[in-house]
């Protein structure tokens, strides 16, 4: 299991657009936002994640992203096919799958979902594609 905070710093990243709190740079493939500190430096040194402004709000690149991106993807699918977590094995980024996998079923939990929710991997429901960053 992934903890809270883990969890909301990638999701925020996958949530990443233009009127979110955390926006992403199509050009340079940047996150920018306001992110706990604590958690992405663990990630920097892990080498998940390299800094690249860390002023008053933090700038990140994800090392790896396109894995990164199939492989949360590939974690919602899962879930809302109802499968459980042992496809992660099978995935380029395993942690990035796990991670797609619980904020699906964390959406999933909401008493009211959220129909304009924009997030990579999930399903417009304006469009009915599934959402690519």
């Amino acid at each position: 299991m992934i903890s809270k905070k883990v969890r909301e710093l990638f999701v925020s990243l996958m949530e990443a657009a233009n009127d979110a709190a955390v926006l992403y740079d199509n050009e340079t493939e940047q996150y920018s936002g306001y992110f706990n500190s604590a958690v992405v430096d663990k990630y920097i040194e892990l080498g998940a994640l390299e800094l690249v402004e860390g002023e008053s709000t933090i700038t990140v690149l994800l090392n790896n992203r396109d894995d990164f991106l199939s492989s949360f993807a590939a974690g919602i699918r899962e879930a809302k096919l109802g499968n459980d977590q042992s496809y992660a094995d099978y995935n380029a980024n395993p942690f990035a799958f796990s991670v797609g996998f619980e904020h699906f079923h964390k959406m999933a939990k909401k008493k009211r979902p959220d129909h304009d929710y924009i997030c990579h991997g999930f399903e417009n429901t304006e469009t009915g594609l599934i959402h690519q960053q």
